[in-house]
């Protein structure tokens, strides 16, 4: 008896030494998610829905409130595809196109050089902790693997390429810092839109939108920016970044905060936040892309660079020369948010899309499942050359029209 005990005494002790262990190695994990178990929860009754693209049609045509779409064929405009496109939505990273669309046309001018070569340890300040940390450095490693390191340098067109692809948050803050304030101001009146924000580096809108560092609550820094104007944000956004930029106290404490807490907030309070982030709508940006398609956007020259950067998938997607004779693209992910933009050429039809899926404020346990598969960068292509995907989008919106018809009645 007393060897049992003994026994089952040192098997208990083994197996509390070993959780805590694995407790407290995985502890910030765990904690995360105590901390977030009602998001895991969000959308739940959507997720064996939406395993299928007709699934997906039909959560998109029944959640206006977190969908705008737009989808045009250039040759036949009759038969565009529209939803909610006149609602503005945050655009996430696919609003680095606009950073694109800056250097073509400031080498264009012949005032950035292409080949000019950029210390990657230039670019690293500017990566905050623990938000989308593992993707810089994997940006880093592809980079290394497609050849575009030297000596610890890399080409500014390479990192062009490189940030259509990856969307490497750093790097886009290093190459918005390389641009003067006003030209972005500049570059809005030049390609005419009304709706669309221009780029804000990201430093400074995840810092902005920081409980811990900002001292407030997500709902104070929402209503404390919802009525001001959007000058005065992007100044704040602009010294938020400027502060972690440079070397000193404040970037010190803001990167010890945030490697302890990350921003301090929850998934869902993370994806409410991610409302003040620039935006767009879905049919002004899929005008700016039928432009650049047609070799219009600023000029040619302009045109057709910004569509070499962006034509990533032709070369690294396996497979998807089966379906498109040109298909470029800029996806995003990040929490609550799933955005792309692309243009094709479908090799069945010969039909010239552009297209806008902007997706925003999901649910936190539908966001997770559709994130992990990618779902809308495999909607997305499959709405540019599939027929029969078309026909189920067109369908479901039709049946939304319908039933809002009869609700207001």
């Amino acid at each position: 008896m007393a060897r049992a005990l003994k026994f089952l005494a040192v098997f208990v002790l083994a197996t509390i030494v070993t959780f805590g262990g694995i407790l407290g190695w995985n502890w910030k994990s765990f904690s995360i998610f105590l901390d977030n178990r009602q998001a895991f929860m969000e959308g739940n009754e959507w997720v064996t829905k939406t395993h299928s693209l007709r699934g997906m049609s039909e959560y998109i045509a029944q959640n206006p409130q977190n969908v705008s779409l737009a989808s045009v064929v250039i040759s036949k405009p009759d038969s565009s595809i529209y939803f909610m496109e006149d609602t503005p939505r945050a655009m996430g990273t696919t609003i680095n196109f606009f950073t694109l669309v800056a250097y073509a046309d400031l080498i264009s001018a012949g005032e950035k050089d292409p080949d000019q070569m950029i210390r990657w340890s230039e670019i690293t300040p500017y990566q905050l902790p623990d938000v989308d940390e593992s993707l810089h450095s994997q940006s880093y490693r592809v980079a290394e693997e497609y050849g575009w390191i030297d000596d610890e340098h890399i080409s500014l067109d390479n990192a062009l390429h490189l940030l259509a692809e990856y969307n490497d948050l750093a790097l886009a803050d290093y190459l918005w810092w390389q641009i003067d304030n006003e030209y972005w101001s500049g570059l809005q009146e030049r390609i005419g839109v009304e709706n669309t924000d221009m780029p804000l580096p990201y430093s400074g809108l995840y810092i902005a939108i920081s409980p811990g560092l900002q001292n407030s609550t997500t709902d104070e820094i929402l209503q404390q920016w919802d009525g001001a104007g959007a000058d005065m944000f992007r100044e704040h956004v602009r010294n938020q970044s400027n502060r972690y930029a440079v070397e000193g106290n404040d970037r010190d404490n803001i990167r010890d905060y945030m490697t302890s807490n990350r921003l301090g907030n929850t998934f869902m309070e993370e994806r409410d936040a991610l409302d003040l982030f620039p935006k767009t709508t879905a049919q002004e940006m899929v005008q700016i892309l039928e432009q650049l398609y047609n070799d219009e956007l600023i000029n040619d020259e302009v045109s057709q660079q910004v569509r070499s950067w962006m034509n990533w998938p032709m070369e690294r997607q396996q497979g998807i020369t089966n379906d498109f004779r040109d298909y470029g693209a800029i996806y995003d992910n990040r929490m609550g948010l799933l955005n792309g933009i692309d243009f094709g050429t479908s090799a069945y039809t010969g039909d010239r899309t552009v297209q806008v899926v902007l997706f925003d404020q999901l649910p936190i346990g539908l966001w997770f499942h559709m994130s992990s598969g990618h779902m809308h960068q495999d909607f997305l292509q499959r709405l540019l050359f599939d027929p029969a995907m078309i026909d189920q989008m067109n369908l479901a919106i039709r049946r939304y029209h319908t039933s809002d018809d009869e609700s207001q009645e």
